[in-house]
């Protein structure tokens, strides 16, 4: 053979080697998208013209017998008459150049508002995902892995009721209610009957002064007085003191005027005292008991709403579990998907595999193995992070013991109507019930200040009864004070003001300013609660829209998976087209992990935001905390 003709076939199969290469490189992206530098134009430029596919290059200016060369389509020029020039390699079709770009195109282009309403009311469209589509995953998600010997199935309803009744932060949060309970009863002890007794033995010895003093003849006058008194005495309802006493004692005196000797005396008293102004009526000296009834249900209140997050916590917890779990399945299928590929090239080594593939295919199966380790540790601490949220005996006693959420998150739509969710919210949430009882409080306060500004007058009676033995005749005195006495009595106004009463006054300014401070903290409350509504109902729209979303983004990822997957198996290349197709698998394969990681979370966010949406309305629970239906005061 010719070795001119042994040189053009060389020639031939290198271009067609080259134009393979690229072919394979950019089969997802033309090449006129990808403008040529200047080394490479000049390059071109000395590049022989383009013939038929396995022509021979075109060395003089005639071309070999049987070859056509290939021109270049589209009108003549008009301006020279003569033919186009011929269509070098690399060289790019004028209509190509013409064309305007996707990322010109979409940057020039203005948004209208119509534009956006029509892509708001697109969004607002039925869900894609297909129906009756369950995750492959969720089967075996809610089965024991075997993690360890023993395993425990859990759902939410299990949970909440376990973790109502053993959890340490829920009954620490009830202790707060029984705490502010006895409030109520050191309020109220104050109107409780009190029992007193006193006794007191008194010696008199003093010089007189004249012979009234003790008589005539007697220098000192000497005295010795023993009494002893008890009795009840209480405050009313109405602000008036009570009380009743008995007073029985022993007296005697050197004066000659004391008789008869040896006295023993008894006396019956009663006194009344009665605030006309300051301190009267009922609503006041009650005061500190309707104080600490509603100190009690604020305190009720607020452990409602510790005990609703805490109970939202537990919900997470279970939830970001059953996530683990679905994502240890995934990452294990990914590694086997890894290992299929690198088993297939071990087959194939003696054919078509490349040494560079398999090294490639061992790599991306360390690396995925490496995940799984991590994964099973995500696991384990949802696991404890769950025991420690609950504290149940059922999960502490074996705290090796595999948790298995038995019931999957949700995929349906539940529409909720903003309106109904704020107004079950300002009904239900206890930040309302607390800043009312908070007020109601501040008023109770004013009103206390406004009476304290009054003047104090009251009415003060007594009256007595009494009786006198000698020899010591105690009983026979306590019958006389019966029998033979007479009732003494008295009866006055007691009158008492401060002149200024810049105190009272003061403590008036301080009550209304307190009252205004929580009027404006109820409106920033309902205003509050109202963006925390909205937010969790735009909330769950959107987990949803975005649920539909990753759901069709795991799907076209696994149908690029299958189809970089078959051409890799069926068209597997030579050289650097087999690892950039190799390459390709294996990215289109992390790639879809990610989606469907992606996707599982998003399944988790959706529920989740079912779960504070019924937290943001305070329907999550409705909870009677424990210390409420204790330590009931008359």
């Amino acid at each position: 053979m010719d070795r001119t003709v042994c040189k053009r076939y060389i020639a031939i199969a290198t271009y067609c080697w080259v134009a393979g290469s690229a072919f394979a490189q950019t089969d997802d992206l033309p090449s006129w998208l990808s403008p040529p530098t200047t080394q490479t134009q000049q390059n071109l430029e000395q590049s022989p013209e383009l013939t038929e596919v396995f022509a021979e290059p075109v060395v003089s200016g005639e071309a070999p017998h049987g070859v056509r060369v290939a021109q270049r389509s589209g009108p003549a020029s008009t301006d020279s008459g003569t033919e186009p020039p011929p269509l070098t390699v690399g060289a790019l079709p004028d209509e190509w150049l013409n064309e305007t770009s996707i990322a010109e195109s979409d940057s020039n282009t203005p948004l209208s508002p119509e534009s956006v309403r029509q892509f708001l009311k697109s969004q607002a469209e039925g869900s894609p995902i297909a129906d009756g589509f369950r995750p492959w995953w969720e089967t075996t998600a809610t089965a024991p892995f075997e993690l360890s010997p023993s395993s425990i199935v859990v759902d939410g309803d299990s949970l909440i009721l376990e973790t109502l009744r053993h959890s340490y932060r829920i009954s620490a949060v009830n202790e707060n209610i029984c705490i502010a309970r006895t409030g109520i009863t050191r309020a109220a002890a104050d109107f409780d009957p009190t029992a007193f007794v006193e006794s007191k033995f008194l010696r008199t010895s003093v010089p007189t002064g004249s012979d009234l003093d003790a008589g005539s003849n007697v220098d000192r006058l000497r005295e010795e007085d023993f009494s002893f008194s008890g009795g009840l005495r209480r405050k009313l309802e109405t602000g008036a003191e009570f009380e009743i006493g008995q007073q029985i004692g022993l007296r005697d005196s050197s004066s000659q005027f004391f008789t008869p000797n040896n006295q023993g005396n008894s006396r019956l008293t009663l006194s009344f005292n009665q605030p006309l102004l300051n301190g009267a009526g009922r609503a006041f000296n009650r005061s500190l008991i309707v104080l600490a009834k509603l100190d009690t249900q604020i305190a009720s209140e607020a452990a409602t709403t510790a005990i609703q997050n805490h109970l939202l916590s537990v919900q997470e917890s279970m939830w970001n579990l059953y996530y683990q779990r679905a994502s240890l399945l995934l990452r294990i299928r990914h590694l086997n998907q890894a290992k299929s590929i690198h088993d297939w090239l071990e087959q194939r080594q003696g054919l078509d595999a490349l040494q560079s593939q398999l090294k490639r295919a061992e790599a991306a199966v360390a690396t995925r193995n490496s995940e799984l380790a991590r994964a099973v540790t995500s696991i384990r601490n949802a696991e404890d992070q769950l025991r420690m949220l609950v504290n149940s005996p059922e999960l502490t006693s074996d705290k090796t013991a595999e948790i298995i959420p038995v019931r999957p998150p949700s995929l349906d739509l539940v529409p909720v109507s903003l309106e109904d969710a704020v107004v079950t919210a300002l009904q239900q949430r206890s930040e309302m019930n607390e800043v009312a009882r908070e007020l109601d409080t501040a008023r109770v306060r004013l009103n206390v200040a406004q009476n304290e500004l009054l003047p104090m007058l009251d009415l003060v009676l007594e009256t007595y009864f009494s009786g006198l033995r000698g020899s010591q005749d105690i009983g026979r005195a306590w019958v006389d004070q019966f029998s033979v006495g007479e009732p003494s009595y008295s009866a006055g106004l007691r009158f008492e003001v401060p002149l200024q009463r810049r105190a009272a006054k003061a403590n008036i300014l301080r009550r209304q300013a307190e009252l205004r401070k929580l009027a404006s903290r109820l409106s920033e409350t309902i205003a509050k609660l109202h963006a925390e509504v909205a937010a969790a109902v735009r909330e769950v729209e959107t987990s949803h829209r975005e649920l539909g979303a990753r759901y069709v983004a795991m799907v076209s990822a696994q149908q690029y998976v299958e189809l970089i997957s078959n051409r890799w198996r069926e068209l597997p290349g030579d050289g650097y087209s087999a690892n950039s197709l190799l390459e390709d698998l294996l990215d289109a394969q992390d790639r879809l992990l990610a989606e469907e990681v992606g996707f599982a979370r998003a399944q988790i966010d959706y529920t989740l935001s079912t779960s504070r949406l019924k937290r943001a309305t305070g329907t999550l629970l409705q909870i009677e905390p424990i210390g409420s239906a204790s330590n009931t005061v008359p």
